[in-house]
C-alpha cells in the first residue's frame, strides 16, 4: 500500500475508468478458450473481455500501481452485483456513483479495499465527487459508447462474465513493458495503444526498438496485439506507429485489421484498426 500512495502523489494519479478503445471491434471473433493470455490492465476491460472470449489464465502488468486497486474494484464489482447496479456504481454518473456502502461490502483485498476507502474519506465518503475528481481519467468520456466498446457490457454477456470469472486466474504485475519479463508461453498478447507512448520508452529510433522488443517477446508469445491505432490510415499521423508507410519498412511482415471507430462523432467510413505479430511471421 505504501508504493501505491507514493505513486499517487508522483507521477501516478490517474485512472481509466473504462476503455477508450473499440475493443468488441478486433475481439468479438477471437476464440481464446483454453487460451493463456497477457496484457496491459489499463481500465481492465481488456481482462474482462478476454475472459468471456473463453481466457482462464491472464497476466496484466501495468506500470501505472494505481491500476491494481482498480482492477481488484472492477472485477469485485462484477462479481458481486447485478448488472444494473454494477453499471451505475462505475459507469453512469448516478447518485450510486462510487458508492461507501457498496464498496465496504465488496470481497476484495483489504490493500485495494482501504485504497479505497481511504480515497472515499477525501470527499467525505461522497462518491460522486470522487468519480468526478482527478483521480480519474475521464477526459471526453461518454458512458454510452462503452456499451457497444465492451462485449461484457451487454446485459446476457455480463451475466455469463460473472460465471466465467469465478474459473479466472488472474495474475498482476506491477512493470513497464520494457520491464515486462516473460518467461513462460502465452497464445496472445494485447498491448492496447501503448504504442502511442514510444517516444516515453526510448529516446531515438523508437519504432526499430520497439520491433526488436517485440521480437524477443515473439520466443514465448505466439500472437501480439501490438498497436491500437485511431482513425487508421490518417494522412496525418499522429505518432510514428499511426505512419503505416514507417510500420511497413521497419516490421515488414504484420497484419492489419480494421473496425469501427471508437472517436467520439466520427465519420461512418472512419475506421480504427490492430496491427498484430504472429510468431513464424516475421
Amino acid at each position: 500500500m505504501q508504493k501505491v500512495k507514493e505513486n499517487v502523489m508522483g507521477r501516478f494519479n490517474s485512472i481509466y475508468p473504462f476503455t477508450s478503445e473499440n475493443i468488441a471491434g478486433y475481439m468479438k471473433g477471437l476464440d481464446l478458450t483454453d487460451k493463456k493470455v497477457i496484457t496491459v490492465t489499463g481500465s481492465t476491460d481488456h481482462i474482462l473481455n478476454a475472459i468471456l472470449q473463453g481466457a482462464a489464465e491472464i497476466t496484466t502488468f501495468d506500470i501505472n500501481p494505481l491500476t491494481k486497486p482498480y482492477m481488484d474494484l472492477k472485477i469485485s464489482a462484477l462479481k458481486n452485483l447485478s448488472y444494473e447496479d454494477f453499471v451505475e456504481l462505475l459507469l453512469f454518473e448516478s447518485n450510486m456513483n462510487l458508492d461507501y456502502s457498496i464498496i465496504s461490502s465488496l470481497d476484495m483485498s483489504n490493500e485495494s479495499k482501504i485504497f479505497w476507502l481511504e480515497q472515499l474519506s477525501k470527499f467525505n465518503n461522497n462518491g460522486i465527487e470522487l468519480r468526478n475528481s482527478s483521480l480519474f481519467n475521464t477526459k471526453y468520456f461518454n458512458p454510452y459508447s462503452k456499451l457497444w466498446q465492451n462485449l461484457y457490457l451487454e446485459k446476457s454477456k455480463y451475466n455469463l462474465l460473472k460465471q466465467q470469472i469465478k474459473d479466472a486466474n488472474i495474475t498482476f504485475i506491477n512493470t513497464s513493458l520494457k520491464d515486462l519479463r516473460v518467461d513462460e508461453h502465452f497464445d496472445y498478447m494485447f498491448l492496447s495503444n501503448i504504442s502511442d507512448y514510444l517516444s516515453l520508452m526510448y529516446s531515438c529510433d523508437t519504432l526499430r526498438k520497439y520491433r526488436d522488443l517485440l521480437y524477443e517477446f515473439q520466443k514465448r508469445i505466439d500472437t501480439i496485439y501490438f498497436a491500437y491505432l485511431y482513425d487508421i490510415g490518417n494522412s496525418n499521423p499522429r505518432t510514428e506507429i499511426d505512419d503505416l508507410r514507417k510500420v511497413k519498412e521497419i516490421f515488414l511482415n504484420f497484419q492489419q485489421v480494421e473496425f469501427k471507430s471508437a472517436l467520439e462523432g466520427s465519420l461512418q467510413d472512419k475506421k480504427d484498426g490492430v496491427l498484430i505479430l504472429k510468431r513464424g511471421g516475421k
